[in-house]
């Protein structure tokens, strides 16, 4: 059985789309499309309070990486309206992309973990290795950094993945791929970030080891916005 899968949009309306407009075609139109689309799991965006940009994003499980590659999901691309349309050739930033779960070990969700709710914040990390790191960069993102995360209160779960594809629209459309690697951290508070738990987390021997082959980082930190179900009986 293929393994689940993800996708991870960033997303900024900038000045040639007013926001309210994004955001009625983003709830609207663009995401209740998905809800109906069954190679969707589950819908969610996000809102940054890392005072970065894209301000937005919107994450989506999926059932595999596979079912990306035909109908009914790449019939979305071939259907859009004439509104979308007009938003995405208008849109400041808009940077798409797809991974798959990477099946290494893999640490329980914690006690907070509610299947039907997002956490209350999410923090995705990026990372590209070089090669000869990259063996033991999974050996201690599995054996260690996890782990110790989970000590942490409000740690809710991590999920990694490896990206399989990836788009830009708007800004530098010509910039290169996201990192290989995605972490996805959720936490019920950020308060966590001031913890013993957590910080002891980040300052590890084996953590300083592996971060001389890192050769790119990113970061976001994202507050939840707004989800959507299913209904009943549907798919």
């Amino acid at each position: 059985m293929a393994p689940t899968a993800f996708l991870l949009v960033f997303s900024e309306p900038g000045p040639n789309v007013p926001e309210a407009e994004y955001h009625d075609w983003y709830d609207n139109e663009h995401i209740p499309l998905r809800v109906n689309t069954p190679t969707f799991l589950n819908w969610t965006r996000w809102k940054a309070v890392d005072g970065a940009k894209p301000t937005f994003s919107a994450s989506y499980d999926l059932v595999s990486y596979e079912d990306t590659k035909k109908a009914p999901y790449t019939t979305l691309a071939e259907t859009r309206s004439d509104r979308e349309k007009g938003i995405l050739s208008k849109i400041e930033t808009l940077d798409r992309r797809h991974y798959e779960l990477y099946e290494g070990l893999s640490t329980p969700p914690s006690a907070l973990y509610d299947e039907t709710q997002p956490a209350s914040y999410v923090v995705f990390v990026g990372l590209d290795v070089k090669p000869e790191y990259e063996e033991e960069f999974n050996k201690w993102y599995d054996e260690e950094h996890i782990p110790m995360l989970a000590k942490a209160p409000g740690w809710v779960r991590s999920r990694r993945f490896i990206l399989k594809d990836a788009g830009h629209l708007g800004g530098n459309a010509e910039q290169g791929p996201p990192p290989k690697y995605l972490a996805v951290h959720e936490w019920a508070s950020m308060d966590v970030f001031e913890s013993k738990e957590y910080k002891e987390a980040l300052s590890t021997p084996w953590m300083e080891r592996i971060f001389q082959g890192v050769v790119r980082r990113e970061r976001r930190v994202m507050t939840f916005l707004k989800k959507w179900d299913r209904p009943a009986g549907r798919l």
